[in-house]
């Protein structure tokens, strides 16, 4: 019955805005035909990054569960504008901690910072001390506490440094690899822990998703971890590992996942990647 609301409801959103946004391409109404698949990822890609290609006036919340399966692809094409991005700070002669902080704006600019927010609001929660249910209401409050700033700086500050510790030539297939990963994991997140509480993103993207979507999400992340060489399939593995861990902590102190902790894990996992291929592979 979920499944069947979900297909019905419409949401009418204000046009939003991204540092693409002049094609304009106007999809179908509804996911109909081949159309689903370019739909389903459209909505995937201006979800996940600030990238604007579509006009489209009304969001189907199912139009969000079947886009699970793209997050990977997505993932590639973020690793490709930060690849981009460290090619031009190489050619402007960057390195060390310029270059960590000029991949971090590139970040900002290309992917936004929805990531960061659900970061910030769980490590309010997460480390206020309180009940499992007061940090549930913590996490939803608007007002951004001292452990979202700190967690925020000290974020920051790791990605940064983390970036500047690789020589410019080798972050290429490294950014790709880590939000090729980091996004796949997202897809295990969503479709493998249950809920922390009823409604919202998390929730979303699960009703109405089907256990295929995670064999199809791991088929692209392994193409595509497999055409930029081995190594990286291997760190995948190696990476999975803590990415999984802490996210059963959180399902252990909180009931659950929501949307706000699928943006700690993905950050926290970028870190973690970051830091086992400067520990393994530097």
């Amino acid at each position: 019955m979920a499944e069947e609301d979900l297909k019905k409801k419409g949401t009418e959103v204000e046009e939003e805005t991204g540092f693409w946004n002049r094609l304009n391409i106007r999809l179908p109404e509804r996911s109909t035909g081949p159309f689903r698949y370019l739909r389903d990822f459209f909505t995937c890609l201006e979800f996940l990054t600030r990238i604007r290609m579509t006009k489209r006036d009304v969001w189907f919340p199912d139009d969000f569960a079947r886009s699970v399966p793209y997050f990977p692809l997505v993932g590639g094409i973020m690793g490709a504008l930060m690849w981009g991005a460290a090619r031009i700070g190489m050619l402007a002669g960057f390195s060390g901690n310029v270059m960590g902080l000029f991949l971090v704006m590139a970040e900002l600019f290309f992917i936004g910072t929805l990531m960061y927010d659900g970061f910030m609001d769980t490590a309010d929660g997460l480390f206020s001390g309180r009940t499992r249910e007061r940090k549930l209401e913590i996490m939803q409050d608007s007002h951004v506490g001292a452990n979202a700033v700190i967690g925020a700086i000290i974020l920051i500050l790791a990605k940064v440094t983390l970036f500047g510790s690789f020589k410019p030539a080798d972050l290429g297939p490294l950014l790709a690899s880590m939000y090729i990963i980091t996004r796949t994991l997202m897809v295990i997140y969503i479709l493998k822990f249950p809920n922390a509480r009823p409604g919202g993103l998390g929730e979303m993207f699960k009703t109405g998703g089907s256990p295929v979507y995670l064999l199809l999400a791991v088929a692209f992340a392994a193409g595509m971890l497999f055409f930029l060489g081995p190594v990286w399939c291997k760190l995948a593995v190696i990476s999975c590992i803590p990415c999984i861990a802490l996210a059963f902590y959180l399902k252990w102190n909180l009931g659950g996942l929501t949307g706000d902790t699928f943006g700690f894990l993905t950050e926290c996992g970028n870190v973690i990647v970051l830091f086992l291929t400067y520990c393994f592979l530097r």
